[in-house]
Order: structure tokens, then sequence, then C-alpha cells
């Protein structure tokens, strides 16, 4: 097997790693997968650690419209409850003597960047969240020294509280959205640098000339 194929493979399942993290509102191995100051310290190609390994065998579905079944997410407010989202606003904002700032854009939302605002942001959505899974589509990895680019689909399922603050879920929506995801090698292995997702406006039958609306 080639280096490349190898680098493929591993950035893959770092991809694949991020999205398993959110569906299990774990804030603990999403807050690892992204790139911080002791990361680029001392950046060096390495191996793969067993912690992304592992994690090839959860929930997102990755490839070319294949799924799979995912399992009971937990409860994603626990995330917020247990004095991780505090760990997220102690990091602060990445400054340029800490290499570069990593950077998000959920849907809708503004350009986040620096480990203290994008930490933030998934602990304020996992406690806004009961549920959420993902089936990743159109999967594209390039990886080029190293940098990684990774464009995808996000077929979502999601679903919040249930209105009446009973213990069923709330209702459930379907999203899609497509994401690039751009990653780093680092001596712990590929970690996030950049997350931008979009969603995608369902067409209407009446734009019959193709033209996009204003």
């Amino acid at each position: 097997m080639t280096r490349a194929r190898t680098d493929v493979e591993q950035v893959e399942l770092a991809n694949t790693a991020f999205y398993e993290a959110l569906e299990r509102g774990d804030f603990d191995e999403l807050s690892d997968l992204w790139l911080d100051a002791a990361d680029l310290a001392d950046a060096a190609p390495g191996e793969t650690p067993d912690r992304v390994r592992r994690a090839s065998g959860g929930a997102a579905a990755v490839g070319t419209g294949d799924s799979v079944d995912a399992a009971d997410t937990a409860d994603t407010g626990e995330a917020a409850d247990t004095g991780e989202a505090g760990d997220a606003e102690g990091d602060g904002e990445d400054s340029a003597d800490q290499g570069p700032a990593i950077s998000c854009v959920h849907p809708g939302w503004p350009v986040l960047t620096g480990r203290g605002e994008v930490l933030r942001s998934y602990a304020l959505i996992m406690a806004n969240t009961e549920y959420i899974q993902f089936f990743l589509t159109d999967v594209r990895v390039s990886v080029m020294a190293d940098t990684a680019l990774v464009t995808c689909t996000e077929n979502i399922l999601s679903g919040g509280p249930a209105p009446d603050g009973g213990d069923e879920l709330g209702p459930l929506v379907g999203q899609l959205v497509v994401a690039t995801n751009v990653f780093r090698r680092t001596p712990d292995g590929w970690k996030l640098w950049s997350h931008h997702a979009s969603p995608v406006l369902a067409e209407s039958g009446d734009d019959e000339d193709g033209e996009t609306p204003a």
C-alpha cells in the first residue's frame, strides 16, 4: 500500500470520527479532533493514533451512497452540564504564535475563529440537540503533504427536545448539507483545521429556466 493511499484512509477515519463524536454528543472526543497549539509544536508525519483507528466502526456512514444503522446516541445535553463547555471557554482565542487558528462555519452562522469560539459553538449545539445522525455521501479526499481536504454531503436527521418538555423527542427533521473539512497532519494523527457547512437549497419546479433565484 502506498503512502498516499495510507494518508487518504487515515483522513477518512478522522473525518468519520468527527461526525461520530457529534452523534454521540462526546464533547471531549470532538475537542481532541480539533487542532491546538500543542499539536503543531513538533509537527511531523506520524502514525494515526488508536483513537482514530477505533472510530472507523461507528455510526457515521462514509462513502458514496453507502449507509449503516447508527447506534442510539447519548443525551447530547450532558456535554454542557458536566463542565466540558467551560473547558472550551477557557481555551481562548488562537494567537499568531500558537499556529494557524482553527475556523468553523455552521449553516447560517457567521465565521467562528479560534478554539474558544469553535468549541463553544459545539457545546451549544450538543446542549440543544437530543438526537442527530449523519449519513455521509459523495465523500472526496485530497491530500497534499501535511494538509488534507475532504468534501462530502451530510444527510442529517435530527430532533430536539419535545415542545412540552416531556420525555419524547421533538419532531425529527431532515436536512441536506454540503461540507468542506480541512485536516492537518500532527504527531497525533490528522486533526481538523477548518469546517465549513452550507445547506443545500431545495430545487423548485417553478424555476423552469434553471436560473438561481435572487
